[in-house]
């Protein structure tokens, strides 16, 4: 298959059709549990959270060090619960493509996988941090290569994480910019999350995860493993 962004999206639209209201609660329960902790835009609400913090509160007693402490607390838990959610949040979502009974429950399905989605975000930051260090577009490109990698540890949960980060640098060979189409497809869904204060985000961000889930299946040969390969006649 050679899919276009606009065919990625519409299978992803069809594979929610009818499971729309679940994958809009998975969406909020994968939020609150970290795993977009990640993503640029989660740092800079937090950020702006900070800030309104230190604005509006400033009249409770110990605020200077309170909310640092409460912040910290909210991305501890995120960072460390977050890995093994993510883990959980593809497997739902990759069920919803094999049109299986996708399940809530999945969520929180891999927590077997606890350390092992630890190491693989902390080895993630610090390789997409450092190469970001010593120029912008390393850390892009490098942002790039390693996205597999978290799908390759729900379907693989034997594989060390540097088996699974191998696995994603080959599977993206070639394919970077195919995501990085994808993925700025969405500029125009990301800009109306913005003007409507995230409002938007319960449509955009089921969306936007069930097509990268559509994007691994066909770059792992996994769609051809579930629906078979199609015809060349």
């Amino acid at each position: 298959m050679n899919l276009r962004s606009s065919d990625i999206k519409a299978i992803a639209r069809d594979s929610l059709r009818g499971h729309w209201f679940s994958s809009i609660i998975a969406a909020i329960l994968a939020a609150v549990f970290g795993v977009f902790f990640m993503s640029f835009i989660v740092w800079a609400r937090y950020g702006l959270l900070m800030a309104a913090a230190v604005r509006y509160l400033e009249d409770i007693p110990n605020y200077f060090f309170l909310i640092p402490l409460v912040m910290a607390v909210i991305v501890l838990f995120q960072f460390f619960f977050g890995g093994a959610v993510h883990l959980g949040y593809i497997k739902y979502n990759l069920s919803l493509l094999d049109r299986e009974k996708a399940r809530l429950s999945s969520l929180f399905s891999c927590f077997g996988s606890f350390w092992k989605a630890v190491a693989m975000r902390v080895g993630l930051f610090f390789i997409v941090f450092c190469c970001s260090l010593l120029l912008i577009v390393p850390g892009i490109i490098v942002y790039f290569i390693y996205p597999m990698t978290p799908y390759v540890l729900e379907e693989r949960p034997a594989f060390p994480v540097i088996e699974a980060m191998r696995s994603s640098r080959k599977m993206m060979r070639g394919n970077k910019w195919k995501l990085f189409c994808l993925r700025f497809s969405f500029i125009g869904w990301d800009l109306l999350c913005l003007l409507t204060l995230g409002l938007a985000a319960i449509y955009v961000v089921p969306l936007k995860q069930t097509a990268e889930a559509v994007f691994y299946n066909e770059i792992s040969g996994r769609a051809d493993v579930y629906y078979g390969r199609p015809s060349h006649d």
